[in-house]
């Protein structure tokens, strides 16, 4: 009886999670062709870039907390089996829609990984640095919004609502997982060297986004 009622409430998961995936891809159909035949093209990607992240950060990611860390975990179903840190972003950037191999990404080192998001804009590098400086680091100089963080060995998600700094990611620590937390309370955060790039302010994935292009993993 146990065992059926685990299986009704996975079931739940993957169909709930499926349609979250539908209505997404519904929506970025609906935007690409706003796009094409706008006027103000620059007002359209502007509702992409709220939209993108909206979806993102309030749709996708939470539906993986629950799931489990471990260093070889490439889960795709939401609160089953384990996910490791590069293949939470992988997976998750790909259920947005994102035309991407999250196996190729995953496996990558963080710089490289970020290389790939960037997809040729600007990758910013920060050394030596406490979670303190890089919490002042991004309220002076970012935007609120979305961004990639590669460490020596984990990558995640900033993500700046405007006083709050946050890191979503796959938080090794005691096998937890996914998992949001403001950064002065990540315990993670011990890295030398910190990578990031835009998300949010991507014009150039953005766009891949939009007419479903690859984003080369090579």
């Amino acid at each position: 009886m146990l065992l059926k009622s685990i299986v009704s409430l996975i079931s739940i998961f993957i169909i709930s999670y499926s349609s979250i995936k539908s209505t997404i891809n519904t929506s970025r159909k609906q935007l690409s062709q706003s796009y094409k035949i706008s006027t103000n093209k620059s007002e359209i990607l502007q509702q992409v870039r709220e939209k993108f992240t909206h979806q993102l950060t309030n749709e996708i990611i939470p539906q993986w907390y629950g799931t489990k860390w471990s260093f070889d975990g490439y889960t795709e179903i939401p609160k089953t089996g384990s996910i490791a840190c590069g293949y939470f972003v992988s997976t998750t950037l790909r259920d947005m829609g994102l035309n991407i191999n999250r196996y190729k990404l995953a496996q990558k080192a963080p710089y490289h990984e970020a290389k790939v998001i960037a997809c040729g804009t600007t990758i910013e590098t920060l050394q030596n640095k406490s979670k303190e400086e890089l919490k002042s680091y991004f309220l002076k100089n970012k935007k609120d919004g979305l961004y990639f963080i590669g460490l020596d060995l984990h990558v995640g998600y900033i993500l700046k609502d405007k006083e709050n700094v946050y890191l979503i990611h796959s938080n090794f620590i005691n096998n937890t997982g996914p998992i949001k937390e403001k950064i002065e309370d990540c315990k993670v955060l011990t890295s030398s060297v910190y990578h990031f790039c835009d998300i949010t302010y991507n014009d150039v994935l953005l766009k891949k986004w939009l007419n479903n292009e690859v984003v080369a993993t090579n």
